[in-house]
């Protein structure tokens, strides 16, 4: 066809202007920006220093009027469509390849099959928008790489009509039509038909036979197209084709090496490798929230997403536009999610701020009684303390502390005075008896003091036990009241036994008792301090001390007593 010669010529001879090597240069102003009814972004342009110079055609068009008056724009020879800076697009149209009957031969024409090479441009083929697409009866057609390519490949496509009753508009499945797909990265391809399969038997209602690469969403299959010329007719023998395009061979990397041949000029702007891999060029884009074009210096500008056709905030009117972004704000009357809720109209807050400052003067209010408080219990226990310890003789303990200095003293709780006490009965034994509470040369029954003083006590057989020295010194009834002491000391159950300050009080008792210069039996103060006795009286619920009656005088040692106020 007369359009591939002048591609293979053009691809020959003609070579764009010469630029200047590694230059990111920017259009002047005078720069056409548009031919009839299409843009021309840059770096696409008509004309030298109106276009990215990348040393091949990819970037250079041209605008003609034709015959019929209207600019057209091309890249050499071949229609432009449209152009995409965003996407990185270029469509362009593509020629419709005919084969038909010859009712005058009665045999097919010849076939025009024909080729097209961009292997001079930086454009690739794109494979997800574009399809091959086979339109007639008996029609088989192949699509194939060129023959001096390095990636060999082959695909067909046929298309069977049964009758013409079984075509379908719209449907493109094999029956009048047949569509397949292509791979990735072609640069180049030639159409043949398969000549065992042509048009021959069913010219009588379809003459002829189709095959063009084209972009599928651009096609829309009719049963016409089979019966009648109308595929030609209706589209001026082309339809649409996607290209691809990228910057150069080099990747992002290696571009931003060279920042005077760098073509993403545009403050936020991105470079993106182009999709076909390693040394297929480059793309620029726009930064999320901007919009524009990144090959001119300053092209990519702030996105208004406020002003959008599609409002991104699900309340109206809540949509602030930021740099690079928006936010969704509700107004301050009210609340809630506005990116993808609602607003509603803020409650009250007074109720809540005046029972939240009340709430917090009341826990104020408690946490600074509470801590008076605690002040003047700690200041009251600390007097309590203070007069207790001087009623009950801490400052005797303190001057005995100190005339005893070099010895080690032991202050004892009352909880461990009252479980002392058995201990102590059994130091009162020792004292009456001068014995040991544990003597292991002795027989078993005579082995431990205690058993032993019990024993004897019951057979009322006590002075035996006494200490001779201690029967001299002391009257009976004081020695028979300590031992009396000193049993109710050793009782087997704690609850049982006198309390410390009971032994204490008594044996402070047997002391004044023991000292007292015995006089007549009917003297006055002798016959109080015997009627102190807690004869018939209890020590914690239990008898007693029992005293009897003498007139003999007694002088009895306050070794007991001693003990009692430092235990031992």
């Amino acid at each position: 066809m007369i359009l591939a010669l002048l591609i293979v010529v053009l691809a020959c001879s003609a070579r764009p202007p010469p630029a200047a090597a590694g230059t990111a240069m920017q259009p002047g102003e005078a720069c056409l920006r548009r031919c009839g009814d299409i843009d021309i972004p840059y770096p696409f342009g008509v004309g030298r220093g109106c276009h990215l110079e990348t040393g091949d055609w990819t970037f250079s068009l041209s605008c003609n009027r034709t015959a019929d008056g209207r600019q057209r724009l091309y890249n050499y020879q071949i229609e432009v469509v449209d152009m995409s800076v965003r996407h990185g697009q270029l469509r362009i149209y593509s020629l419709i390849n005919p084969w038909c009957y010859n009712s005058s031969t009665r045999g097919m024409n010849g076939q025009n099959n024909w080729w097209y090479d961009m292997s001079i441009t930086n454009f690739r083929i794109n494979d997800a928008l574009n399809r091959f697409t086979v339109v007639g009866c008996n029609s088989l057609a192949y699509i194939r790489s060129l023959n001096d390519t390095t990636d060999l490949y082959m695909t067909g496509c046929m298309a069977m009509c049964p009758g013409v009753g079984r075509l379908e508009n719209g449907s493109c499945a094999g029956v009048g039509c047949c569509q397949t797909a292509i791979p990735s990265g072609l640069n180049g391809y030639q159409i043949s038909f398969e000549e065992k399969f042509n048009t021959s038997g069913t010219s009588s209602f379809s003459p002829c036979s189709y095959a063009v690469l084209l972009e599928a969403a651009a096609f829309d299959f009719r049963t016409t197209y089979v019966t009648t010329d109308e595929f030609m007719a209706a589209n001026g023998n082309q339809v649409p084709l996607v290209l691809d395009w990228a910057i150069g061979n080099k990747t992002c990397e290696e571009a931003k090496r060279n920042a005077s041949a760098y073509a993403c000029v545009s403050g936020s702007s991105e470079c993106v490798d182009s999709k076909y891999g390693r040394g297929k060029g480059y793309l620029c884009n726009c930064s999320a929230g901007y919009d524009g074009n990144p090959y001119l210096l300053n092209g990519c500008q702030d996105i208004n997403e406020c002003e959008s056709s599609r409002y991104p905030c699900s309340v109206p009117g809540t949509c602030v536009n930021t740099i690079g972004g928006y936010n969704c704000v509700c107004p301050d009357e009210k609340s809630g999610n506005a990116y993808n809720g609602t607003c509603e109209q803020r409650k009250s807050q007074l109720g809540w701020e005046i029972a939240i400052g009340v709430s917090a003067g009341v826990i104020v209010l408690i946490i600074t009684a509470c801590c008076v408080y605690m002040i003047y219990a700690k200041r009251r226990l600390a007097k309590i303390k203070s007069e207790y310890f001087k009623q009950h003789g801490g400052l005797t303990l303190f001057d005995e502390m100190r005339s005893r200095q070099g010895l080690s003293f032991k202050l004892f709780t009352q909880e461990e005075l009252e479980e002392a006490t058995g201990s102590f009965g059994v130091v009162l034994l020792e004292l009456l008896t001068c014995r040991k509470a544990l003597n292991l040369e002795e027989l078993e029954e005579e082995k431990y003091l205690s058993s032993q003083f019990l024993l004897v006590l019951g057979e009322n057989r006590l002075e035996e036990m006494l200490d001779p020295q201690i029967k001299s010194e002391q009257s009976i009834e004081v020695l028979e009241q300590a031992a009396e002491l000193a049993r109710q000391c050793l009782e087997m159950l704690g609850e049982k036994r006198p309390t410390m300050r009971e032994v204490a009080e008594e044996l402070d008792r047997l002391s004044k008792l023991a000292c007292h210069p015995w006089g007549p039996p009917d003297s006055g103060e002798l016959v109080g301090l015997l009627r102190s006795s807690p004869s018939p009286t209890t020590y914690s619920g239990q008898s007693r001390l029992e005293h009897g009656s003498s007139t003999r005088n007694v002088s009895f040692d306050d070794t007991a007593y001693t003990g009692i106020q430092s235990p031992r």
